[in-house]
């Protein structure tokens, strides 16, 4: 079993294969050429890696180190794997026990002689997945026919087209039709691509626009005209009754919560390259004559450095102990709804925020991709709607929490700043829907309890993350990651302490003068470990950015096409 650092350190020789220079990216100069290099890459991370049908169905720590650390590397071979493995691959292995004949199929998956994808999203159908529309109708010989019946109903944003030049394989949702009957929503297996790539009869792909500022891979839209389907392409049992569909859609839809959990993960690592690369740029980026300083000098530039720097190794810890909780509440999923929920909104949201805020400290060299900050962000908001938009994920949190359904984990010391905060803000929500008319699906809750979803739910992570990160500083812990000390666990804290300013304000804990006194004594004491922090060797091989070393820089723009005009026919007169 690999360890987090050990697969770290797998990535590095197949970053010298051609594939991964960063030359092959400017070379790619078509769409079709970029989604084919993304497959590559996606292939030769599958032998690095050797993610097996184990690793991840019984989601060991290889499969949730992958999703840790693997998405600097190239956002779209990671997106295509992270489809393949845990929703594909995943999905087919709950399966297995009652199904051993899938396991051929999960064996060509884990070759990645076939390629996972997991069609659930419509383009008129979202989070209401309940109310999905395709439709898969049930023959007098058990086998079936799946349909699109209508635009709004295609599959959406799962690639599908024939670039991957391999067979290709879904999992499909749709409305299960027996003998007239509605029987919900049910998956299916369905092949899409056969193996030289081409469409296989009755299904079509229509190729989306490639996303701004990621990496291209081939999203599209899946529409299917009257496919033939074996009796074995149903996954689970037809029922009869509204309590099997229910817990059929839930079992089969299972590897979603974790994928909400899994892909936030990556914010961790995200946060690490992208504070270290601007870090390094403001090394080496001066101003003033005529003594020119460095412009990290100041706290303007420094400040959003050491906080990115400060919650990656916060996150990094938080990752990892909400793994744990996760797998021990296997039996009890509305728990790992409130950890992967929980998770996902109070990184997903930090990290949007302060990459924003990187690239401008990087002037216009931070908008462009190949510096990788930018391109991380505008990456990273696919994973803040992937597996759940983390704002309706913490409207469904708050709301049941305020029911009383459910609570999350409670604090170890209930006593510290964040914990205070945190049962502050929920008894104030909970002051406010005790006063309100219509319950919780009236107006007066959508006007007053809905906007207060995303807060409420960020000061319970914010806690949950202090509390991990601090055990593990009081542990000693070893493990690869960035590096903790007290001192970068006081400046996360006192950033999260300044996000809700007045209401330490307000309950007489703090005054505005003294959260921000805490946040400069915090930087202050960060500030002599800075630079090591910045060029930690950990970090090298998730960096391409040109702009962090004046040779890297003279080297990549060496390597741009340059056009010139003919001799001017001047000469230079001799001194």
């Amino acid at each position: 079993m690999a360890s987090s650092f050990s697969l770290v350190q797998s990535f590095a020789p197949i970053l010298q294969e051609p594939i991964w220079q960063q030359q092959r990216d400017l070379e790619a100069s078509s769409v079709e050429a970029r989604i084919k290099l993304a497959y590559a890459r996606a292939r030769s991370l599958i032998h690095a890696v050797g993610m097996t049908i184990e690793d991840v169905a019984l989601l060991k720590p290889k499969f949730w180190d992958f999703h840790r650390h693997a998405f600097t590397l190239d956002s779209g071979a990671w997106t295509i794997l992270t489809i393949h493995w845990n929703l594909c691959m995943g999905t087919l292995s709950q399966y297995l026990p009652e199904r051993p004949d899938l396991l051929p199929l999960l064996q060509s998956l884990e070759r990645f002689d076939t390629c996972g994808e997991f069609l659930l999203t419509e383009l008129g159908h979202g989070l209401d997945a309940r109310n999905l529309e395709t439709t898969a109708t049930r023959q007098a010989d058990g086998s079936f026919v799946l349909n699109t019946p209508n635009a709004a109903s295609a599959k959406t944003m799962p690639p599908s087209s024939p670039f991957l030049g391999m067979s290709r394989t879904a999992i499909v949702f749709a409305r299960l039709i027996v003998d007239n009957t509605d029987r919900g929503v049910r998956p299916f297996i369905v092949p899409l691509n056969d193996p030289t790539g081409a469409m296989c009869p009755g299904v079509s792909s229509t190729l989306y626009p490639k996303r701004a500022g990621a990496r291209a891979i081939d999203h599209s839209s899946t529409s299917f005209d009257n496919v033939l389907l074996p009796a074995g392409a149903l996954l689970g049992p037809t029922g009869d009754s509204s309590k099997d569909e229910r817990n059929s859609f839930l079992r089969a839809i299972h590897r979603v919560t974790v994928g909400t959990l899994c892909l936030s993960t990556s914010n961790a690592t995200i946060l690490r390259v992208s504070a270290c690369v601007a870090g390094r740029y403001s090394v080496q980026r001066t101003v003033g004559a005529p003594k020119p300083i460095s412009i990290l000098s100041f706290s303007t530039q420094h400040g959003p450095i050491a906080r990115a720097l400060a919650h990656a190794a916060v996150f990094d810890k938080y990752a990892v102990e909400s793994r744990r909780l996760f797998i021990d509440n296997a039996k009890r999923p509305e728990i790992q709804n409130v950890i992967a929920g929980t998770f996902k909104a109070t990184v997903i949201d930090y990290t949007q925020k302060v990459l924003s805020e990187l690239v401008d400290r990087c002037g216009w060299q931070g908008l462009f991709a190949h510096n990788q900050i930018s391109e991380l962000w505008l990456a990273e908001k696919g994973n803040s709607i992937a597996e759940g938009d983390y704002v309706v994920l913490c409207i469904r949190l708050a709301s049941e929490i305020l029911l009383g359904r459910y609570a999350p984990p409670k604090p170890r010391d209930p006593q510290s700043l964040l914990a205070r905060h945190e049962a502050g803000v929920w008894e104030e929500a909970r002051q406010t829907f005790a006063a309100i008319k219509g319950g919780h699906r009236g107006k007066d809750f959508d006007a007053r309890i809905l906007p207060l979803s995303l807060p409420l739910v960020k000061a319970t992570g914010q806690r949950m993350a202090y509390e991990a990160a601090r055990d593990s500083v009081a542990r000693g812990d070893g493990e690869h990651g960035p590096k903790l000390t007290q001192q970068v666990l006081d400046l996360y804290e006192s950033t999260c302490l300044l996000e809700d300013e007045s209401w330490y304000v307000e309950n007489g804990v703090l005054t505005r003068r003294e959260l921000r006194n805490r946040q400069v004594d915090a930087l202050n004491s960060v500030l002599p470990s800075l630079e090591g922090m910045i060029n930690d060797p950990a970090v090298d091989a998730f960096i391409s950015a040109p702009m962090v070393g004046q040779d890297r820089l003279a080297a990549f723009f060496a390597a741009l096409p340059t056009y010139k005009g003919p001799d001017s026919g001047f000469v230079r007169a001799k001194l």
